[in-house]
C-alpha cells in the first residue's frame, strides 16, 4: 500500500486546466447573452472551489505531497499565460472584437448614414449585471471620448445627448457617482470600450 501511494505522488500540471471552466467564461459569455451569468459564474465558482478544496484534502490525507504542491502551483501556470496572452493584445474582449467588427460596422452602416459630423454609437458589450450596463463599446469617429474627462467639445457632447435619447440602455456617463470609476480603452479604429467599475446597482 505504501508503494502505491508513492507511486500516485507525482507532480502534475493538468490541475491547472481545473481554471479553464472558471476562467473561460470571460471569453465565451458573449456567444450566448441570454443565459443567466451572474448564476452559472456563481455556481461555476463554486463548483471549481470545492474541486480544489476536495483534492487538496484528499491528497492531505494520503499524504500526497508533490499532489499538493502541484494543485497549488499549476494553476498559476496559467494564470501566467493568460498574462502573457494580454500583454500581447490577446484579450477575451480584443478577440471578441476581432470576430465581430464587421457586424458592428454594418449596424452603423445601415442605420447612420455618413453625415456632416462625426458618428458616435454605442452598444452594449457586457451587462452581466441585468440592471446595470456596465461596458460599452463606443463608436466615436471623433475619437474625443478618448479625450481627459471634459476636453470634449459642445458638439460632442450634443452628439452623446441624442444618442441617449435614442437608446438609453446603453448610453455612457463620462461622469460617474462617488461608488464608480470610469476607464476607456480603445479596442479598434474608432472603438473603445467603456468601463464602469463598481457599479452602483446591483441585480
Amino acid at each position: 500500500m505504501p508503494e502505491q501511494i508513492k507511486s500516485s505522488d507525482q507532480f502534475t500540471w493538468t490541475y491547472a486546466l481545473w481554471l479553464l471552466p472558471f476562467l473561460g467564461q470571460d471569453w465565451l459569455y458573449w456567444l450566448a447573452p441570454e443565459w443567466d451569468w451572474w448564476t452559472i459564474d456563481l455556481v461555476v465558482f463554486l463548483a471549481t472551489l470545492i474541486a480544489i478544496g476536495g483534492s487538496l484534502c484528499f491528497n492531505l490525507v494520503m499524504r500526497r505531497w508533490r499532489r499538493i504542491l502541484s494543485l497549488l502551483t499549476a494553476p498559476l501556470l496559467l494564470l501566467v499565460c493568460l498574462q502573457l496572452l494580454a500583454t500581447a493584445g490577446v484579450t477575451p474582449d480584443s478577440v471578441r472584437f476581432a470576430l465581430t467588427r464587421q457586424a458592428y460596422l454594418a449596424e452603423i452602416e445601415r442605420s447612420d448614414p455618413p453625415p456632416e459630423q462625426p458618428r458616435l454609437r454605442t452598444f452594449i458589450w457586457d451587462d452581466t449585471f441585468r440592471r446595470k450596463t456596465y461596458s460599452t463599446l463606443v463608436y466615436d469617429e471623433s475619437d474625443e471620448i478618448a479625450l481627459p474627462k471634459g476636453a470634449q467639445s459642445a458638439a460632442w457632447r450634443q452628439r452623446l445627448e441624442k444618442s441617449c435619447s435614442e437608446n438609453k440602455n446603453d448610453c455612457i456617463n463620462l461622469d460617474p457617482g462617488p461608488d464608480e470609476f470610469i476607464s476607456v480603452s480603445k479596442i479598434g479604429e474608432h472603438f473603445y470600450i467603456l468601463d464602469n467599475s463598481l457599479p452602483a446597482a446591483f441585480p
